[in-house]
């Protein structure tokens, strides 16, 4: 600027551009610092909602995760279906950020959930299909991370195959899977389980109790499951064209639960407080592909899942997220979303997704071990995008999924590229997932769940699996027939259709001889028809095939057990842990075996095998136990028992035994408390009851002796001792001498050991005499003594 056109500036009156360009530049800071604000709040979304959490006064928010158990995606009107009305999933889809693009790990609920409460993929985490292993204790499941920063933890479970035994249970402070398997004459995974209507209930109820404090709660609804029969009004509603109506009937009735859990969210002002999850595990075939139900193909009916996340920020609402995301991608996500340190996974946090965040597309992996492990047929291995599925399969197959969502044209052809790529990733992601994998390790269910679950063909033991077999084998494709008639078999099995199930089988093996499954599941059958002998030749043909086939050796030695035949079952018994030394069904049988012949010091090194290999077996710590109820160490029996009671309050025998080694011990009281124990919880129990019955005639209570007596008769009828016992308490308040006789005479026809003969025949002497039949007296104490000398001898 030149000198004469330079103005003077007042001290007192600033030129004009003088304060107002300094603030014209401070404005520009500010916008710039609020941009590069804005910019690192847009890099780091966990930051913004770390401050949402903060502006509301939240410290810890509440996490509700709702599982939906066979739930397709393209089965909700969120995601373009119009065939059923959920309007509280639409509502929360509204409010929250709907994933477009989510894949399951599996189409198998169990190894699905594994997956989604750990964020590791099955080869890593070793759950590959249902009823074979349990989750590993090595395993961090998102309880245990949410319990270690102060939640607290519950689940609520609507099927038997997510039974807390299963592995899930650990880190939850509160468990809700109590079913009744005593009420299941076949025990399926699938087929144990509670409407969605008494899961929420029970999930309110605790909510109520426990919501003044930071919760991790986790529901499961089961309902889409088979069979598809929804309750009223949705049953009317939906039952137009089945099964597909009344499938999406189960969807409606679903929907109603998951109102009523948001609903009540709502109603305490927690809907603002708590971020909730809604995903699926799997889906349902419906036909499609020819596959009816899950399990076998990992075609998207099966595979792709919705997935729902919703939390009371503004900006997460009504969002649609279009990405190819896992459902292995949830618990880093949760534990972003919710503040806390999200631990290592295979899968990653989609909270900058959520924000709308560009990031780099991430295949997702699935697999179906079923056709493999159950068939003896190759395994099927898939990786999706939002736009191709390439599945690995003696015969790959590729699906253009925009423009053929159905998977109905293959286009390899059309995309040879896009194949070779795919596999070459799959390749490569299934050697990293499944680097480091721990031990697989073997459910904690009872010996009789154990049997009833393998007389459907489950493994029931811990196995390891590979990913890829090492020769090729049949493409699953070309099986589907037999398979589906594998399937019927099964689901007639649990109705107890076994005429029908056996005429299944012997047709799927006619059409493919030697399939593990359907031969066992036929040798099952074989046994409940009364035809054993037809049993044990297919079980010895599949030893001739497979001497190292495990199932088969239990499954014959379990026959022969019931024929008696114990040092066959030992010796059977023997070779499978020649082939699996950690096989604890083995170890079980085994020590059964001598326990019955009252050797417990052979017994007691198989049963302390079995616990020491697995722990937490409930039932192999009883069984140990009462093998030192009969080696009279008392003081560790009745430790191991307290240690089954402290984990399971009601486990079946527990108080028996207990009692058993109270009464051994002279503890008369103590005693008659622990078998009272095991009545209340199991009234049908009726060695509990004689037993008490017995004890309280010791302490002058023939009342109560007599009352226990007649119910022990009512509940074992076909047993000798409530007749003879009730006759002995008769005899002892001088009842008819006449009424007596008729219950001597019941309890005689039905006794099977020289002990109870002995019995029989004393007390009818005894009748006889007040009869004053005096011939008949004599010959009754011949015949006493004659029984009583043979039990005698039988215990030298």
């Amino acid at each position: 600027m030149s000198r004469k056109n330079k103005k003077k500036i007042s001290p007192e009156a600033p030129a004009r551009g003088g304060r107002p360009g300094w603030l014209i530049l401070l404005a520009l800071l500010i916008l710039v610092a609020a941009g590069w604000l804005a910019f690192r709040l847009w890099l780091q979304p966990a930051s913004s909602l770390g401050s949402f959490w903060k502006k509301q006064g939240v410290e810890k928010p509440n996490v509700l995760l709702v599982t939906l158990d066979t739930t397709r995606a393209d089965h909700l009107p969120l995601y373009g279906y119009n065939g059923v009305q959920t309007p509280h999933l639409n509502e929360l889809g509204e409010r929250g950020v709907v994933f477009e693009q989510c894949a399951t790990a599996s189409p198998l609920t169990l190894p699905a959930h594994c997956s989604i409460l750990t964020g590791y993929y099955p080869p890593y985490h070793g759950v590959r299909v249902n009823g074979n292993n349990a989750l590993s204790d090595d395993q961090t499941t998102a309880a245990e991370i949410f319990a270690a920063s102060g939640y607290k933890t519950a689940a609520f479970i609507a099927a038997f195959v997510l039974d807390g035994r299963w592995g899930l249970k650990q880190g939850f402070d509160y468990y809700d899977d109590q079913f009744d398997l005593k009420k299941y004459r076949q025990l399926d995974l699938g087929t144990v389980q509670r409407p969605g209507n008494e899961v929420v209930d029970s999930a309110l109820k605790w909510l109520e109790e426990n919501h003044r404090q930071p919760f991790f709660a986790w529901v499961h609804l089961y309902d889409p499951h088979l069979p598809y029969e929804p309750p009223e009004p949705y049953l009317s509603q939906y039952k137009y064209y089945p099964p597909v109506s009344l499938y999406d009937g189960e969807i409606a009735f679903m929907d109603e639960q998951i109102g009523r859990l948001y609903s009540w969210l709502k109603s305490k002002g927690l809907d603002q407080k708590t971020i909730i999850i809604l995903v699926g595990d799997h889906g349902e075939g419906l036909g499609d592909h020819g596959e009816l139900a899950h399990g076998y193909f990992i075609y998207d009916y099966a595979i792709h899942v919705p997935l729902i996340v919703v939390s009371p920020h503004h900006k997460l609402q009504g969002v649609r997220v279009p990405s190819q995301v896992s459902v292995v991608d949830l618990l880093p996500t949760l534990a972003e979303m919710s503040g806390l340190k999200a631990p290592a996974t295979q899968g990653r946090s989609l909270l900058g997704l959520m924000f709308g965040k560009k990031e780099k597309e991430i295949p997702a992996y699935s697999e179906s071990l079923s056709p493999n492990l159950h068939y003896g047929w190759s395994p099927l291995l898939g990786l999706r995008t939002p736009e191709f599925k390439f599945i690995d399969a003696p015969r790959p197959e590729l699906y253009d999924l925009k423009n053929d969502p159905k998977e109905l044209s293959d286009v390899q052809n059309s995309y040879p590229e896009v194949g070779l790529r795919l596999k070459r990733e799959l390749d490569t992601l299934v050697e990293k997932i499944s680097l480091g994998a721990p031990e697989p390790q073997a459910a904690n269910l009872d010996s009789e769940t154990v049997e009833r679950l393998a007389a459907l063909g489950y493994i029931g033991s811990s196995v390891k699996m590979k990913t890829r077999p090492a020769r090729e084998l049949a493409d699953p494709k070309d099986r589907l027939e037999v398979y589906e008639l594998i399937q019927q078999a099964g689901d007639l099995i649990n109705h107890e259709q076994y005429s029908q199930a056996a005429g299944n089988l012997e047709r799927a093996l006619s059409l493919e001889p030697g399939i593990p499954q359907a031969r066992l599941l036929l040798s099952t059958c074989y046994v409940e028809l009364g035809r054993r002998e037809e049993a044990k030749k297919l079980l010895d043909e599949i030893l001739k095939e497979d001497p190292n086939s495990v199932q088969a050796l239990i499954g014959l030695a379990n026959i022969l057990l019931q024929e008696g035949r114990a040092d066959d079952v030992v010796a059977l018994g023997e070779k499978a842990l020649s082939i699996d030394s950690r096989n604890t069904q083995a170890y079980t049988l085994i020590g059964e075996v001598y326990m019955a012949r009252m050797e417990h010091e052979k017994a007691r090194p198989y049963l302390e095998k079995a616990v020491e290999i697995q722990p937490k077996m409930t039932r192999n710590v009883l069984n140990l136990a009462v093998c030192l109820i009969g080696l009279k160490d008392y003081d560790r029996a009745e430790k191991l028992l307290r240690q089954v009671l402290q984990d399971y309050p009601k486990f079946p025998l527990t108080y028996f035994h207990l009692g058993l080694l109270y009464e051994e011990q002279g503890k008369i009281e103590e005693a008659c408390e622990a078998y009272s124990r095991e009545i209340e919880y199991y009234p049908d129990h009726f060695r509990a009851r004689f037993n008490l019955g017995k004890l309280l005639l010791r302490r002058g209570d023939l009342a109560g002796y007599l009352e226990n007596m007649e119910k022990v008769m009512k509940v074992a009828p076909a047993e000798a001792e409530g007749y003879l016992f009730l006759a002995r308490g008769k005899l002892l308040r001088n009842d008819d001498p006449a009424e007596v006789l008729e219950l001597v005479q019941a309890g005689l026809s039905r006794a099977r050991t020289a002990e109870l003969k002995a019995l029989g025949y004393f007390l009818l002497a005894d009748v006889y005499n007040r009869l004053g039949q005096t011939s008949r007296v004599q010959e009754a104490l011949a015949r006493a003594n004659q029984y009583k000398n043979q039990q005698e001898e039988s215990k030298r």
